[in-house]
């Protein structure tokens, strides 16, 4: 079986049809029928079932099997290009949530610096579930990225760099006489991330299971004019505590019987990938980070 079989079988088995097949691939109907046959005749088994009408085909059994493995194997092409391509390049497509790495960047820049592995990473900015997909999808090589839920993939691989937890904050100019109830907080302003964030999908979360229908007056993608907003005290927000590294004029709002999940921050990669030298040394630095307590809220 060779890879371009596999491509026709894929195709063919999309559009049930030889004619239109041929047409994708800019080849011979002929050419289409033959590379079946051979897969046929490799294998022993019938792959499909042609129709008496316009050239048609359902897949058997069999083929339908077959089309799995295609699947797999064509994708394992694929990621093996892009490696490839890349180790040529000697470039690593690296994934950078922009919170994530407004953290541990200048944490680990003079290391990355010294061991000339800048010029090596090509960054990639996006959101953690937006970095994860293009991760399996063989787009990036490695990525920094934050979750609630540790992955439980068989192809990939990560290490837990650290360990933050959410936090609701507020303008340290506001006044709390100890923690609030649950219920103080449908009298707030609520100033958030966008929905595709990780911390607003937590932010409902807690809202559906507490039944708590929260005020939202501003959504943004931007989490330094998210902070800006709060310090200014036009309302109150809710993110991970990686946010709050080094930031002055915001506290944190203690809630009673308020029970969140911790968010991991991950260094991950596909089990695949081959760890070159450079790929590893970046891997160690950046679960090298001390974990010492940092100042996070003021």
């Amino acid at each position: 079986m060779n890879i371009k079989d596999c491509q026709y079988f894929q195709k063919l088995s999309e559009l049930k049809n030889f004619s239109d097949t041929a047409r994708y691939f800019h080849v011979s109907q002929p050419t289409i029928t033959y590379s079946l046959k051979r897969l046929e005749d490799e294998y022993g088994v019938k792959l499909v079932d042609r129709k008496s009408y316009a050239n048609s085909l359902t897949l058997t059994h069999s083929g339908e099997q077959l089309l799995t493995h295609i699947k797999r194997i064509l994708r394992e092409d694929y990621l093996t290009k892009q490696d490839l391509a890349r180790i040529k390049e000697k470039k690593i497509k690296m994934g950078l949530p922009p919170i994530i790495t407004n953290y541990l960047l200048p944490e680990v820049f003079d290391q990355l610096r010294d061991e000339n592995l800048l010029d090596l990473i090509e960054p990639v900015v996006d959101g953690s579930k937006e970095l994860l997909e293009e991760l399996k999808k063989g787009h990036t090589d490695i990525s920094l990225l934050g979750t609630t839920q540790l992955p439980e993939d068989a192809e990939l691989k990560y290490e837990v760099i650290k360990t933050h937890y959410f936090k609701l904050i507020a303008s340290s100019k506001r006044n709390f006489n100890g923690p609030i109830d649950l219920t103080d907080l449908l009298k707030e302003d609520f100033i958030l991330t966008d929905n595709n964030s990780v911390h607003r999908q937590v932010f409902k979360r807690f809202t559906d299971r507490y039944n708590v229908i929260p005020k939202v007056i501003f959504e943004t993608s931007d989490h330094h004019l998210l902070l800006n907003l709060i310090k200014a005290n036009k309302g109150i927000s809710f993110i991970a505590e990686t946010a709050l590294y080094h930031e002055e004029g915001i506290q944190e709002v203690e809630v009673n019987n308020l029970k969140l999940p911790p968010f991991y921050i991950l260094v991950i990669y596909r089990t695949n990938t081959l760890e070159t030298p450079d790929f590893r040394k970046i891997i160690d630095i950046f679960t090298g980070i001390s974990t010492d307590n940092k100042k996070i809220v003021n």
